[in-house]
């Protein structure tokens, strides 16, 4: 229902587009052509494809500003070596350009990472991360009726939830993980004083006490420095000192992530508005074909992701997850991960994972959970014939770091067993026509983030 009242606020920006125009190139539109795209915008949104229609929330400059220095400062980690911007570089597109993230003990950036602790999934993009229920390639960290459920070893307060801003609180719990997890930003026991704290999220036997312990130490880190403290105070003047938590820095970090990161005006979105000559007649086309090869029956919605969980086949390697934190490893599966298996203990959901979604996709590589696809091309050319692609996968076309090589899991056969049907069969669509209307959902101001960046962070530490 919500798509249709959408169909007819917009109808209005429909009647007011004339029957001319360019198509941003050098054929212009005529009456065929508008009507063929008219049509394209009908089905899109009969298959369950609005415009981003809803924008993210208001933040108080202070509570920006405070959250970007938080996102770029080291200081966040145990060592004070890592930082949020380390996974999630602007000039990456708010990914990292690895198949798989590099976290503590880590040297240099992007695809020049070396070194470190080999994080098991690849770094997603933060585009309209307001828009998700759900965080986490396998959703470990979800809101269902305005109540966030946590993962393992992790508790928050009706404090804590109180801090978080209405439609940021999923984003913001998010936020206030990576600073525990050992792997990610915290360190290991002897790095640091972080790192010998107890275990807590993400680490074997975590208690959500101990989770706490480092969140407190992290808070009292930042309150020592006068600009943080500054900063702290101008972001909440209305909260005492005693007051303040973890979760107002997650909170601040959700509301600068929310804000930078939107970047929805694309070609597409223009043309879902109303504009019927956004779209150029190729890039017509190509939804027209994005739509027949049945890629709306996952990719939908706003994000053009159905927010759902699904197995498409994709190969695995890396070290695997197939642990829960507060258990051990599951013997003889090393070196696979089991997805949303690990959040909903439901073997049935063994190797799928969330649906990503396909705003400024071009600018996002590598593709798939672990980054399997170097280029968008091959990630698309994957879905034809998900088995056959399986069988013909070169490791060395798609990684950078040579560690990853030698961990391709031969045993592909276990993670077609539990394939999405629709994924079952060979499949016969145009992949240039499809990549050329992907290109048209990459917003103009996504290209360069680097404005983001600031000059220097309260703490001092080096940026990057």
């Amino acid at each position: 229902m919500q798509h249709l009242r959408l169909a007819i606020v917009f109808s209005s920006a429909l009647l007011a587009t004339a029957c001319g125009g360019s198509s941003g190139g050098d054929t212009p539109f005529g009456e065929d052509e508008l009507a063929a795209a008219r049509a394209l915008r009908e089905d899109m949104f009969q298959a369950g494809i609005p415009p981003v229609w809803i924008d993210p929330p208001e933040v108080s400059d202070e509570l920006f500003t405070l959250g970007q220095a938080l996102f770029f400062d080291k200081i966040l980690s145990g060592s004070e070596d890592v930082s949020c911007a380390t996974c999630h570089l602007p000039r990456f597109a708010t990914g990292d350009g690895r198949n798989l993230s590099r976290g503590v003990h880590g040297i240099g950036l992007g695809p020049d990472r070396g070194e470190g602790i080999m994080i098991p999934r690849n770094s997603p993009a933060l585009f309209a991360l307001h828009l998700r229920p759900e965080l986490f390639w396998d959703g470990r960290i979800r809101r269902i009726q305005d109540i966030i459920f946590p993962p393992p070893a992790v508790t928050f307060t009706l404090e804590q939830r109180a801090v978080f801003l209405p439609r940021l609180d999923v984003m913001a719990a998010q936020a206030m993980l990576p600073p525990v997890s050992r792997e990610e930003m915290r360190g290991l026991e002897g790095d640091n004083d972080l790192g010998d704290l107890p275990n807590g999220y993400n680490s074997p036997g975590g208690t959500p006490g101990s989770t706490d312990r480092v969140w407190d130490a992290l808070m009292d880190r930042l309150l020592s420095l006068p600009a943080y403290s500054e900063l702290i105070r101008d972001a909440y003047p209305d909260t005492q000192d005693l007051e303040l938590d973890f979760a107002h820095m997650g909170n601040a970090i959700a509301a600068f992530e929310a804000q930078a990161f939107a970047r929805t005006d694309s070609p597409f979105d223009r043309f879902m508005r109303g504009d019927d000559t956004a779209l150029t007649h190729e890039e017509i086309a190509g939804g027209r074909e994005f739509l027949e090869a049945g890629c709306a029956s996952c990719h939908r919605g706003p994000l053009l992701s159905d927010l759902g969980y699904h197995n498409t086949g994709l190969p695995q390697f890396g070290p695997g997850v197939q642990m829960e934190p507060t258990a051990g490893p599951a013997s003889g599966n090393a070196g696979r991960d089991f997805g949303r298996e690990l959040a909903t203990a439901l073997p049935g959901d063994r190797f799928k994972f969330r649906t990503a979604s396909l705003l400024n996709v071009e600018l996002t590589a590598p593709y798939g959970h672990a980054g399997q696809f170097a280029t968008l091309r091959a990630a698309v050319e994957h879905y034809k014939d998900v088995e056959l692609s399986n069988i013909r996968y070169n490791i060395l076309e798609h990684v950078t770091d040579p560690e990853l090589i030698d961990t391709l899991q031969p045993a592909y056969q276990e993670v077609l067993a539990n394939l999405d049907p629709r994924l079952s069969e060979p499949m016969d669509f145009d992949v240039d026509a499809i990549l050329t209307f992907l290109r048209a959902l990459t917003a103009d101001d996504a290209r360069d983030l680097t404005d983001l960046v600031p000059d220097a962070v309260p703490s001092g530490l080096p940026l990057f």
